[in-house]
């Protein structure tokens, strides 16, 4: 009776460390796999940087360009009314841009076959890259498809002047700057937003695996 009591001490022993022992980890991608998703990722980050040129012409479509008066001795000033189209057409263009990497996270992550850091990453540096170049082209057109044909007006003079002293008005032209973008570092924007989106989407799945099929390379 004692020899069979220590058998089941044993096997009870047993059973106890077994609990201890790590289970191997579930979605790791072997080097085959990573080496496999390379050349799919680089014709995807291509394709997105390259959609850039589409977003810097619709860009260039809706931003605001700014109304500038200027006299007959030179001087310009923009209207006050329209002061803060410099920062709308920043505005745009970072939401423009952020909106575009959201849509590409999205996209990325339904390639199933392919998920993982390798396109996630990939997509990261494509959609930053596009966004510097649709910052580019979008400058770049701006002035073509900014309607640039002077308007004669006529200042108040005590208003032009700043003074109380009325006066015969005088007479300017009034034309309108195209947009530009205050600071490039909005491109950022795209990178962020993809990579959010990407992230988002492997964290509502909730699978250490990402449910990528095995094997694929």
């Amino acid at each position: 009776m004692s020899v069979g009591t220590g058998g089941d001490g044993a096997r009870q022993g047993s059973t106890g460390l077994d609990e201890f022992v790590p289970e191997e980890p579930r979605g790791l991608l072997s080097r085959g796999e990573v080496l496999g998703d390379l050349r799919p990722t680089v014709l995807t980050m291509v394709v997105v940087a390259l959609a850039g040129v589409l977003l810097g012409l619709l860009w260039a479509l809706v931003a605001p360009g700014q109304a500038t008066v200027t006299t007959a001795s030179g001087a310009s000033s923009p209207l006050a009314a329209e002061g803060d189209h410099v920062f709308d057409a920043t505005a745009i263009f970072f939401l423009l841009a952020a909106a575009y990497g959201v849509v590409v996270g999205a996209l990325a992550w339904r390639r199933v076959d392919r998920r993982g850091p390798v396109l996630l990453i990939g997509i990261g540096i494509a959609t930053t890259a596009g966004a510097w170049l649709a910052a580019v082209v979008g400058t770049g057109l701006a002035g073509p498809l900014t309607d640039r044909s002077p308007i004669g007006v006529l200042l108040d003079r005590a208003e032009a002047t700043g003074s109380a002293t009325a006066g015969a008005p005088i007479p300017a032209t009034l034309s309108t700057v195209p947009p530009t973008i205050g600071s490039f570092w909005t491109v950022v924007g795209a990178g962020l937003g993809a990579v959010l989106a990407y992230l988002l989407c492997a964290i509502a799945l909730g699978e250490d695996d990402m449910c990528r099929p095995e094997g694929e390379q």
